[in-house]
Order: structure tokens, then sequence, then C-alpha cells
């Protein structure tokens, strides 16, 4: 078979079977590199052939020692082949996906040349026979023949192109979403290694839901969907469900539960940490009685939480609290200034006095006529003695207010604060 063929081929058969294990080879120019090179491979013992001319020393000494369509095309280089590229990926990549794409590229040469008149030993150097399919010499293919090869060229080309939705969301998750249902999705799910992007128009009743979202949790037979910062929450056996699309698609983003001890948070911090995260299970607890936003009505002190998203809490005892402290701050101040008033008005004739005292005082300071001076002078000694047999009323009342409010300003308002454990599903893309 001709190189054209190996590499068509070769993308056909790799991507068909890497997509059994969620490996798209068309993800990026590396895979398909490596699909083209796996393709080629055991042709390296040909010094014509493409892959022989760009590494020629190499191939001549292979020809030369073992010649063509042995050692190279035996299942013994595949195994090897694998291996070793499954060696280097352990040790320094972590990511299995070349050593898979390899082993398939380079059966598929194998597999492409045993449909050949000629065949291959495939089980070199310990069975040299050719082995060949099928066993009828008339159904298998003559190298170089133009119009069986440009046959073939085209099935593949037309093959690659008809199966990119099967390479891009791999053969599994493709059959999932022929059902077009609940159950196939959620198994698309759970063995999804990434976020699953979600296309979705269905029915309840008359109710029509339709849009796009993220696959953010499955649980039994129901599956959470993110979409427009809403959850859906669609269950296998809702009355009335009619699935017009129900469809899933692979992204580049992680998906992944995490786990949080929340201890001592206050609610503003609490809420903050709450926001835009599904919480797949929690338990909190409050030292005072709160409420969720969702159900503001039920105030209790501990709280189970599932499956839920974007959850606040909302303190009544808090808020009430405050509420009391301004009031009693505000009824206190009133009382002092009615008791201030009053003791002004109680003393009005002592403190008109003193202030007339003052003022016949800074006439002295002036310049008066003898007979102004001694008038001046008579009536403060008149005041004087007024004042100093006057008895000013006081008040105790004004003492103590002053001293409540004191207190009360200076008083913490009892702060809520929370503790427990949520686990809740993180999203974030990948990096290389």
């Amino acid at each position: 078979m001709t190189a054209p063929n190996h590499i068509t081929g070769g993308i056909v058969f790799t991507g068909l079977f890497c997509s059994f294990f969620s490996i798209n080879i068309f993800s990026n120019v590396f895979f398909i590199s490596v699909t083209v090179l796996g393709s080629l491979l055991p042709d390296i013992d040909h010094t014509k052939s493409w892959i022989g001319k760009s590494v020629y020393p190499i191939a001549k000494w292979i020809s030369r020692n073992y010649g063509h369509r042995t050692i190279t095309h035996s299942i013994f280089f595949l195994i090897g082949i694998y291996l070793i590229s499954l060696f280097l990926e352990h040790n320094f990549r972590e990511d299995y996906s070349i050593s898979t794409i390899i082993l398939f590229s380079i059966l598929s040469h194998l597999i492409f040349d045993m449909v050949t008149i000629a065949g291959i030993p495939l089980f070199y150097p310990f069975y040299k026979n050719p082995c060949v399919l099928p066993a009828n010499p008339e159904m298998r293919i003559r190298s170089g023949n133009i119009r069986q090869e440009g046959i073939i060229l085209f099935m593949f080309c037309f093959l690659t192109f008809f199966m990119q939705d099967l390479f891009s969301n791999g053969f599994w998750s493709t059959i999932n979403n022929n059902f077009n249902d609940v159950k196939h999705q959620i198994r698309e799910y759970k063995k999804s290694p990434n976020a699953l992007r979600v296309e979705y128009d269905y029915n309840i009743y008359q109710t029509n839901y339709k849009g796009k979202g993220i696959f953010i949790h499955a649980a039994d037979n129901e599956m959470f969907i993110l979409s427009d910062d809403k959850i859906l929450a669609l269950k296998k056996d809702t009355p009335g469900l009619t699935i017009k699309v129900l469809k899933t698609y692979k992204t580049k983003e992680s998906i992944h539960e995490k786990s949080i001890n929340i201890n001592g948070l206050k609610e503003s911090e609490l809420n903050d940490l709450l926001k835009n995260k599904f919480i797949t299970t929690g338990t909190i607890y409050s030292n005072f009685g709160t409420a969720l936003t969702n159900n503001p009505l039920e105030i209790k002190k501990k709280f189970t939480i599932k499956e839920q998203y974007n959850s606040a809490f909302i303190s009544h005892v808090q808020d009430t609290l405050i509420v009391s402290k301004a009031n009693k701050i505000t009824d206190l101040e009133i009382k002092l200034k009615h008791e201030e008033n009053q003791l002004i008005n109680d003393n009005k004739t002592y403190y008109l006095e003193l202030a007339e005292l003052q003022e016949e005082k800074n006439k002295l300071r002036t310049d008066l006529s003898n007979f102004d001076l001694n008038e001046t002078k008579k009536r403060i000694i008149e005041l004087v003695a007024k004042i100093e047999n006057y008895k000013p009323k006081t008040n105790l009342m004004i003492g103590e207010y002053k001293k409540q409010l004191l207190k009360i300003k200076g008083n913490q308002i009892a702060i809520i604060t929370y503790s427990g454990k949520i686990n809740f599903i993180e999203i974030y893309k990948k990096t290389d």
C-alpha cells in the first residue's frame, strides 16, 4: 500500500480506535503528527519510502540486514515501540495519549499491509511466513495498482471527513448522544475526565426549557445543568418530560469536587465563599438562628445543604439586635434631652440671676459716672447674696441616662458565626 493510503488509512483507523479512549487525534497538531509518523514508521526498512528517505542511513542499515517487510512489520516491533513510548510517557509526561496513538497508528500500517497480495511476516523472526487478510488472494489489494489505491484513498478521505464528530466526541460519547436521554448522559458524565457542555431542549408538560450550559453534577437518575447562573435539575422519570435534544460535548475544562471545613466564619465571609458554587452536600451550624435566602421563614441553627447553587444566609437575629440597639439609644437620648430641658426650666431664675450678675460685672470695666458706679456695685452685692442663698435643683436621672447610653453604645452586637463542612463542584481550565 502506498504512503498516502497509509497516512489517510492510519488517520481513520487510529482516530476510530482512539475514540474508544476519548482521545481526539485532531485536538492538536502534535497528535495528528504522531499519527502520521506512526502510520509510516514500519516502512523505515525501505530506502525509497517517504520515511526511509528522511532517515536514509537507518533505513539502509535495516534494509541491508533484514530486508523490506520483516522486523519492522512484526508484532514485536509494534509491542517494542509501544512499550518504549509508554515508558517515556510514564516518566516524563504522565499522559498516555501519545503511546495509545503510536500503538494504533503502527497497527494500522501492519493491518493494511496484511490486506495486500504479499502480506507481512507478522511474527518475524519466529515465524517468517506472511500473514494475510483475507485468505483469498483475489480479495486482497495489489500494491501499486493505481485504480485500487485511488478508490481506497477516496474511501479513507471520505471517512476522515464523515467521522469528525466521532473523533472529537469519542466513541462512547457519540453512542450516548444518540440515545438522547438522561440515563446515557449521566453515564457520560461519570466517565468523562473533563467538564461537559450541554445542549438541551425539553418540555415538562407545557413548559419548554432550551439552551446551553454545563453539566455540573449527576446524582442517581438526575442531572444538574448550570445555565445562565441557574440550576436545572433534570430527572429521568420526571412526569410530563419530553426530550427533544440532550447532547453533551467535551471541553478542555476539568471538573472535580472539593471539600472545605468552615470554622467561625462571619455571615458575609460565608456568603462570599458560597457564591457561584454548586454545593453537592454540606452541613453548616450557626450560633444563632438564621435562614437561607431561598427559604427565609425557616429559622434554625443547623442546615443540611444538598445540590444547591449560589446559596446564601440571612440572619434575622442580628438584624433584630441592631434595630433594637438603635431604638434603645434613640429612646434614651429623647429622655435625657427632656430631663435636661426640665432641669433648665426648674432653675430658670438661678440662671437668669447668674447672667445678670455677669452683665453687671462687665459694666465695671466701662467708664461709669459715680452714681452709676454706686448703683452697679449695689446691684452686684444684691445678686451675690441671692445666688449664695439659692439652692439649684438637681436631677439624678440625667446622670443615670448618660450612664445607660455609654453602656449601650459600648456593647458589641452579638456576631453570628458559622461552622461546618461543604463539598462543592469546581471547574477550572486545564493548563499544559
